[in-house]
Formats: structure tokens, C-alpha cells, sequence
């Protein structure tokens, strides 16, 4: 599945509402390609909000629900935040 977010035409103030709030993914797993800062995942620990890494020719793997279900919380779905800008999420298990 080929996921794709229009986003703003800007990063200014008046948009910082928009975007994708906090949420877990309810698949298995999803590998994001991004090209620009903007997702957060939020830490486990202290539940503070934490920028991904944006590495040219890399995807992001964040962990679904289904996940966390096969592996009886072991792994815990990722909490992620996206952002109003424009992104495309690749693939989706």
C-alpha cells in the first residue's frame, strides 16, 4: 500500500495543527521513507517527543499494533506524530 500526504505549502505558525496526531500504526509494521525532518516517535521511557533520523537512501521501521499482538507486548507499537508537511509512507505490512 502506497500511502501519500499533501501536507501544507508551509511551515508557519498557522499550520501547526494540522498533520497526522499522536497514533499507533495498526499494521504489523511500516518502513517510511522521508526526505525532510518532521516525525517524532515518542520515547517509551519518558514520553517526550523524539525527532527520527533522516538518512538518505534509509527507511524509518516503525512497529504496528499487529506487531505488538505477535510478539504478546514484547515489542511495543511505536507511537509516531507526523507533521503538515508533505510525506509519503512506502509500505505497509
Amino acid at each position: 500500500r502506497l500511502l501519500y500526504y499533501p501536507g501544507a505549502e508551509t511551515s508557519t505558525e498557522e499550520v501547526v495543527d494540522s498533520g497526522i496526531s499522536a497514533h499507533t500504526d495498526f499494521e504489523a509494521f511500516t518502513l517510511m521513507h522521508q526526505d525532510a525532518p518532521g516525525l517524532q516517535f515518542m520515547s517509551p521511557d519518558s514520553g517526550a517527543w523524539i525527532d527520527a533520523p533522516v538518512r538518505e537512501g534509509e527507511f524509518v521501521v516503525i512497529l504496528g499494533d499487529v506487531m505488538e499482538r505477535f510478539t504478546n507486548g514484547v515489542l511495543k507499537a511505536t507511537v509516531s506524530v507526523e507533521p503538515s508537511r508533505l510525506f509519503a509512507i512506502i509500505l505497509t505490512f
